[in-house]
């Protein structure tokens, strides 16, 4: 028998570890938060409606900070953890979670990372040639 502390800690294991981890939760979360709050949509009532929206708007600017965080804790490609660029650089897919509910500052923002990720690539690049 497993304890709790076990299945939780093999999950962080299985998606990298730390904060690799941490940057592949924040792409998938507002996925999975995606089909919840469909599904929610349909059963609550019409006065929560706007509270419903900006949750999900919520859930997707959370994680366009936190990897904004992640990517300033670590600026430098050559010196991050082994999967955490491919981490920030998918993280432009919070787009379809912003767009569901009209959210273009999560739009826009959705792709800060992505564009920091790659620039700091061509940055290092160009420094070393």
């Amino acid at each position: 028998m497993t304890s709790q502390g076990n299945v939780s800690g093999s999950l962080v294991d299985r998606l990298g570890g730390g904060v690799v981890a941490l940057a592949r939760l924040c792409s998938i979360v507002p996925f999975v938060y995606l089909f919840v709050y469909v599904g929610g949509a349909f059963l609550i009532p019409e006065s929560m409606g706007s509270t419903w929206v900006w949750i999900q708007r919520g859930v997707v600017s959370a994680a366009i900070v936190c990897l904004l965080v992640l990517f300033v804790q670590h600026p430098r490609p050559d010196r991050r953890p082994a999967g955490l660029t491919h981490a920030m650089a998918i993280s432009f897919m919070l787009v379809l979670p912003a767009i569901v509910t009209s959210y273009w500052v999560g739009v826009f923002g959705a792709f800060i990372t992505p564009l920091l990720v790659v620039g700091s690539a061509v940055w290092e690049r160009a420094r070393r040639a």
